[in-house]
């Protein structure tokens, strides 16, 4: 159990270290306490005292409770194992970097190259494996035939899967831990991305600020959770009323189930693509982004503190130019054999990529215990 708390409150706090410049501006721990509260029991100890101890006396089951509350309002949240432990937290309870770097060995923040490009090997190859066995399926299974679809469905669920192992490595490229020579890990982490529609340079700005502002209501990247106070001109659209005018539609029972239909489709399918275009999920402050054009498509309220300041702004086009190279190959593909042939071996797969990729950042951010990860890595 201590081991648990542990590595959770340690994925919590790794975002401390990173890229400095992107940290917002340190709140007292005195606002966070005066948060609103629901007085429920908490037995979650202080992860200072794990750190520096190692765990407590075995004794477990007979500490009291430290504090009682929660930092928001629980009405009506639904708890599984942690009963909304996570929720009573406060600043106390969490180290500080120097403290989460002390208990990990040295060794865990070096980049090793040759490992990287052993995982980056096994990556490649799985997916060019499956692809091979798209591309021999060609000739027997017309994807342009509908009677086809199951096996490309199929197809494009397992390729996708095998190939989210280079989105994975893409995403280290961007974090500095794929190698120390920057070159190389620049090269592999364009590359990948650019195959998979997301611009390097442009993704990897908008995720760090995503690791410093995580759960920031204002200036928080994605998965930011709307804000029932927030005017009709900061909302791309009223969650809560349409969620509403569907439970009243069809009823609670069938409702919901839609409303949950529906809310994977945009998250699963669409939702990727449009963080990517519109900042879908991010927060009001930095007005609507593109990770395409650097500036904002519309007045932030914050214009200091823009996704894509200064020299950032000539990486975005940069990034522009792989992006753009392979939707163009895409494009002639599907004009010399067909959009059905293009999107049987490339874009099933890729939309399955996307897919994964917000599903486990939507598991990270939100459990029914009401644990709220501040990081993911």
């Amino acid at each position: 159990m201590i081991f648990h708390r542990l590595s959770a409150f340690i994925l919590a706090t790794t975002a401390v270290s990173d890229v400095a410049s992107f940290a917002p501006a340190a709140k007292s721990s005195t606002v966070r306490e005066d948060l609103t509260r629901v007085h429920i029991a908490t037995g979650m100890p202080n992860v200072g005292s794990i750190l520096t101890s190692g765990g407590n006396d075995g004794n477990e089951g007979e500490r009291k409770p430290e504090r009682s509350g929660a930092m928001i309002d629980l009405d009506g949240i639904k708890f599984s194992g942690l009963n909304g432990k996570a929720l009573s937290l406060t600043t106390a309870d969490f180290p500080d970097s120097a403290s989460v770097r002390r208990v990990i060995p040295a060794d865990c923040f070096e980049p090793e190259t040759a490992k990287s490009m052993g995982y980056l090997s096994v990556s490649v190859i799985g997916t060019a494996l499956c692809t091979s066995v798209g591309v021999q399926a060609l000739p027997v299974l017309d994807p342009a035939q509908i009677w086809t679809l199951p096996f490309w469905l199929a197809y494009s669920s397992v390729t996708g899967t095998v190939a989210m192992g280079l989105w994975v490595l893409a995403h280290e490229c961007g974090h500095g831990a794929f190698s120390k020579d920057k070159k190389l890990q620049d090269a592999v982490g364009y590359v990948l991305h650019s195959i998979m529609l997301t611009p390097y340079f442009s993704w990897q700005r908008s995720h760090a600020v995503h690791h410093r502002y995580t759960n920031h209501m204002e200036l928080g990247e994605t998965h930011v959770p709307e804000n029932m106070d927030a005017s009709d001109s900061d909302k791309l659209y009223d969650s809560i009323e349409l969620r509403k005018t569907i439970l009243k539609q069809f009823g609670d029972e069938k409702g919901i189930k839609y409303w949950g239909g529906l809310q994977a489709f945009l998250h699963l399918i669409v939702g990727w693509p449009a963080y990517l275009l519109i900042g879908a999920t991010g927060g009001p402050d930095r007005g609507m982004t593109n990770h395409f054009y650097p500036y904002p498509l519309t007045e932030p309220k914050q214009p200091k503190k823009e996704l894509f300041p200064g020299n950032w702004k000539e990486k975005v086009y940069q990034s522009d130019i792989g992006c753009a190279t392979v939707a163009a190959g895409a494009l002639a593909w599907a004009a010399c054999n067909g959009p059905a042939e293009m999107m049987a071996l490339y874009g099933g797969p890729l939309i399955v990529v996307n897919a994964w990729l917000v599903l486990y950042t939507w598991f990270v951010f939100f459990s029914i215990s009401g644990f709220f990860c501040f990081a993911y890595s």
